[in-house]
């Protein structure tokens, strides 16, 4: 199938080889429908590019399926596939699943082998990114991720019977960075909805928690980012030299690039703006995982919002880029996440909120994504059926 990693350069090319990944579907019986729209070279919240164009959200078409794996969400939301593989670096399955109203699970990082994916190797290390399943059915992301973990199949426990009422869940209704936009109330409507729940199920009370570093999301995954073993100018140049910043700018503005706004800004960002501070960014990751996991232990939950709004209109998160840290802060701390839709609100747009838990124990997340599924229905077909 095509490679084109959303780059005009690659509009023809084609993959040598599967991915780990594909290989050990295509062993479980799995069929191969298509590849599916991304921003270019996966990162940016809106799948668009200069090769295949924008990815429309089926709730809505003025709406953004979010991104890296926005187009993969969409034909999942609108039954043209049962299920797909996303990757996530930055919340690239939970923000399409959320924008789409489906399930999606970024796995505890490092389980998934991620050789094959874009240019990875599978060598690299202390990276963020993993793959993970989306589906229309939580039911669908279990026998899916027991397949994509391959032999770290023994590091989880996906077998084990799960008790919701002796889970400790905990939850938070915003992040606290005063640069990202407040949570509006129907996502907040969406949260209490679940926390009221599993009020009524736990024996335990749900406990609102606050961790002041997640006010520093944003800013800790921009430096985690500059550790990620690429060089985003070379990559978009697709291995003939480097692309520059200033000169990529002046061609957009003169209508002749080849790339997309959002990758010149991801240039900008990378290249041209000052960086984070390396001792404060680790620190402050290290002193925010090791309170996250105090509180969850090896049998609690958080819940956690997934975005401030639904899905936002076409090219609207240039204005909002701190919002993006709902997501991004888990790919930092490395957890396991599901995201769950929770209805669609008025307008209807899916609602959603995210489920956390500690590693290893993505099946506390997945479990506590099928009683939400029982309660509120999960995904609801975005036409008449």
């Amino acid at each position: 199938m095509r490679q084109t990693l959303g780059l005009v350069s690659r509009q023809n090319v084609k993959a040598a080889e599967d991915a780990d990944v594909v290989i050990l579907l295509k062993k479980a019986g799995g069929i191969l429908i298509a590849v599916t729209n991304i921003p270019e070279y996966n990162l940016w919240c809106e799948s668009r590019n200069n090769v295949y164009g924008q990815t429309l959200n089926p709730y809505n078409t003025t709406r953004t399926v979010g991104g890296s794996s926005g187009g993969e969400a969409s034909i999942i939301a609108t039954s043209g596939s049962p299920m797909g593989i996303g990757t996530d670096i930055g919340g690239s399955i939970r923000m399409p699943a959320f924008y789409c109203g489906i399930f999606g699970h970024k796995p505890t990082t490092g389980l998934i082998s991620t050789k094959g994916l874009s240019k990875r190797t599978g060598q690299e290390e202390n990276t963020m990114v993993t793959a993970g399943p989306l589906c229309r059915y939580a039911q669908d992301l279990l026998p899916f991720l027991q397949v994509m973990v391959g032999n770290n199949i023994s590091k989880l426990k996906l077998n084990a019977e799960v008790s919701l009422k002796d889970i400790q869940f905990f939850y938070m209704e915003k992040s606290g960075d005063l640069r990202s936009s407040s949570v509006c109330e129907e996502m907040r409507l969406a949260l209490r909805r679940a926390v009221s729940h599993f009020q009524d199920i736990s024996k335990s009370p749900v406990q609102k928690v606050k961790f002041s570093d997640m006010r520093y999301s944003f800013k800790l995954w921009r430096y985690w980012m500059t550790r990620e073993p690429f060089d985003l100018a070379k990559e978009l140049a697709d291995g003939k030299g480097t692309v520059s910043v200033w000169k990529e700018l002046l061609r957009k503005l003169l209508g002749q690039s080849d790339f997309t706004f959002a990758s010149i800004m991801n240039l900008v960002n990378r290249y041209v703006l000052p960086q984070e501070n390396s001792e404060w960014a680790e620190s402050t990751t290290e002193r925010l995982l090791s309170e996250i996991l105090e509180k969850l232990g090896d049998n609690g939950v958080l819940l956690y919002p997934s975005h401030p709004f639904p899905a936002v209109y076409h090219y609207s998160s240039l204005l909002r880029p701190y919002n993006f840290g709902y997501w991004a802060v888990f790919n930092v701390l490395k957890l396991p996440v599901t995201q769950v839709p929770m209805g669609l609100n008025k307008d209807g747009l899916p609602l959603g909120i995210q489920v956390v838990a500690a590693p290893y124990n993505d099946h506390l997340c997945i479990a506590v994504a099928r009683e939400l599924q029982k309660a509120f229905g999960g995904w609801g077909p975005p036409f008449p059926v």
